[in-house]
């Protein structure tokens, strides 16, 4: 296996601490966040008349110049130049994604350092989501990865943070992925572990028995508490890159769906404060506030998507001196299919379900309701009688004021209708507190 020694089963695993399911922290439910309302939009110009005379027509509503947003994601052809002397000849800049500008891109890292300390990120998770569609995409990197940093070198992906910020990873996802994202988090193993314990473990599901693993887990469903989570998303057997990155993205969704549907959306406010501290991120708080309706859309299953890269889409190479340290060089063709389909897979729309209205209700109503009185009108209807002396011509009806209402006795009836031939009704008078 070019040169990679055999261990024992209980080392054979190449652990590390992959903590990017924790971004569901601040970040699922930012997933979101700034996305539409960050977009710019500048008018398109408006038609110049012709100087021909002619009939002007009657205005319709594709006559109407509308503004046009500026495309987001426009290819990019200059870099930095490396700094230092590259260990391996520099790829060509990954090209030709078909990326719509309502696709944006969040990087979230995992750091196995306490915070506030960052050094090598170990582990790293592209989120592609659609705002409009309310639709996710996720796909995991191996910290193996050997990519090109511009300004930098060739070197691990996990490097780009630690040495230029989110600017330089920035420039590194675009370069070598094809998108610039734009959004980022960075968390860390403490408080991804506390997490967890707050939400009193998660359940996962196994594909099959890891024997060697966490102290053993079982095929099948299984629920694991903070430390055995952490321990589930780090370890990794050999260069199984797909299998450790359909874990870490399982316990993603997971999390995010005991947030979304067991009513914790409600606390965000105070998640915010408690972690803001130790998570690395350009994302704010009323930016997650502000799309908590989105992320309650996210509730639903079918929105999320999830796709691996395996051993297949890389090529291993062992470092030049150094001591059998191998890492991954992509294949761009590979890469670019992977990053195509989670791209696309944001812009299918799917149907909104039940769980979705049950959703906003329990965050909208309040979980101890009060029988607080609300004022309403009442339309109470009041007879006001008013005496007056009107002389009335003869012949004419008077009509008689009872409590119950105004009552008409006519004379000479037959069957409620004035007998032949009469022209005269009597008037009964009533002393009922009436003049």
């Amino acid at each position: 296996m070019n040169g990679i020694p055999q261990q024992s089963p209980q080392k054979k695993q190449m652990r590390r601490l992959v903590l990017a399911p924790v971004f569901v922290l601040v970040v699922l439910l930012m997933l979101i966040s700034g996305c539409a309302a960050r977009s710019s939009a500048t008018p398109s110009s408006s038609p110049s008349p012709s100087a021909t005379s002619s009939q002007t027509p009657p205005p319709t509503a594709s006559a109407t110049s509308q503004p046009s947003a500026i495309p987001r994601h426009v290819p990019r052809t200059v870099y930095p130049t490396p700094r230092i002397e590259p260990v391996s000849p520099i790829p060509n800049p990954l090209s030709g994604l078909s990326i719509p500008d309502e696709v944006r891109l969040i990087v979230l890292m995992g750091s196995d350092n306490p915070a506030p300390f960052t050094s090598r990120t170990d582990a790293m998770m592209l989120a592609f989501y659609n705002p409009r569609l309310a639709k996710v995409a996720l796909l995991s990197l191996p910290p193996e990865m050997f990519v090109y940093i511009p300004g930098y070198t060739m070197q691990r992906v996990n490097v780009a943070y630690a040495v230029g910020g989110f600017e330089m990873l920035a420039d590194t996802i675009e370069y070598n992925l094809g998108i610039r994202p734009d959004e980022f988090a960075v968390v860390h193993k403490d408080d991804f572990t506390w997490f967890v314990e707050e939400l009193d473990g998660l359940d996962v599901n196994t594909m099959r028995n890891y024997y060697y693993d966490c102290g053993g887990i079982p095929a099948g469903s299984i629920h694991l508490r903070g430390g055995d989570v952490l321990c589930f998303v780090s370890f990794r057997e050999d260069w199984d890159i797909r299998d450790q990155a359909w874990r870490q993205e399982q316990v993603v969704w997971q999390l995010f769906m005991r947030l979304a549907q067991g009513g914790k959306l409600v606390e965000i406010g105070e998640i915010y404060e408690t972690y803001t501290n130790t998570v690395q991120s350009n994302l704010t708080l009323p930016d997650l506030i502000a799309n908590i309706g989105l992320a309650l859309r996210l509730g639903q299953a079918d929105r999320f998507g999830f796709f691996q890269l395996g051993i297949e889409d890389f090529e291993k190479w062992t470092l030049p001196n150094t001591v059998e340290s191998t890492v991954l060089l992509p294949l761009s063709e590979n890469i670019s299919a992977v990053v195509q389909q989670a791209i696309d897979f944001t812009m299918v729309s799917v149907k909104s379900s039940d769980i979705v209205l049950t959703l906003e209700y329990q965050l909208t109503v309040s979980p101890t309701p009060t029988n607080t009185p609300t004022a309403s009108p009442t339309h109470t209807a009041t007879a006001t009688f008013t005496a007056t002396n009107t002389p009335l011509p003869p012949g004419t009806r008077t009509p008689t004021i009872t409590p119950g209402g105004p009552t008409l006795t006519p004379s000479n009836t037959v069957e409620g209708y004035p007998g032949p031939g009469t022209a005269t009704a009597t008037v009964t008078a009533t002393q009922e507190g009436y003049p």
